[in-house]
């Protein structure tokens, strides 16, 4: 039986809620819940990888399981810049979607993928949108489906440029979501 340290554990239970993250991402991640060292990074997941708990590819490290969605990587970069240096509690309720709590801000950024304009016909109502401390960010495939987005939703939208790079703007005045 294997014993794992406190940031092995936290890390395995992030990969068990998101499936994935870019290996550079896992430092930003332990550092707000452990003072850790950028050393560490390498044993930790090194040990994990060696046991079975998770696989490495191109950047990648993802829990053994299902497949994980590609998105991730995007919505956890969105959640380290909108929750900076607060440890975060993470949530999924769907394949497209990522959710994640900041204890100390008490606010709660949600990530919903969107990958085609039907989606966008399938986002809640306006009620929905309309709760306190919530900020919702709308992680599109391209630039073109912000125009199919409903007057009523309020909040961010990231969408990746010809480079790759994310781009993120703002949506129906900021006026139901604080930053």
């Amino acid at each position: 039986m294997r014993f794992w340290s406190p940031q092995q554990k936290y890390l395995l239970k992030v990969l068990n809620i998101t499936g994935c993250m870019r290996k550079s991402q896992v430092l930003p991640l332990l550092r707000r819940q452990f003072d850790i060292s950028p050393n560490a990074i390498a044993p930790i997941c090194r040990q994990l990888r060696d046991a079975g708990y998770l696989r490495e590819f191109n950047g990648i490290i993802s829990a053994v399981g299902p497949q994980y969605e590609p998105f991730i990587p995007q919505a956890l970069d969105l959640i380290f810049a909108i929750l900076p240096r607060e440890p975060l509690y993470f949530h999924r309720e769907s394949r497209s979607s990522l959710y994640a709590f900041g204890e100390q801000s008490g606010l709660l950024a949600r990530v919903f993928h969107i990958a085609q304009k039907q989606d966008l016909l399938a986002l809640p109502g306006q009620a929905h949108f309309a709760k306190q401390k919530v900020l919702t960010v709308l992680l599109l495939t391209d630039a073109a489906q912000t125009a199919y987005l409903p007057d009523y939703f309020s909040g961010l939208i990231a969408y990746p440029d010809p480079t790759g790079k994310l781009t993120l703007q703002q949506h129906g005045g900021g006026k139901q979501h604080e930053t």
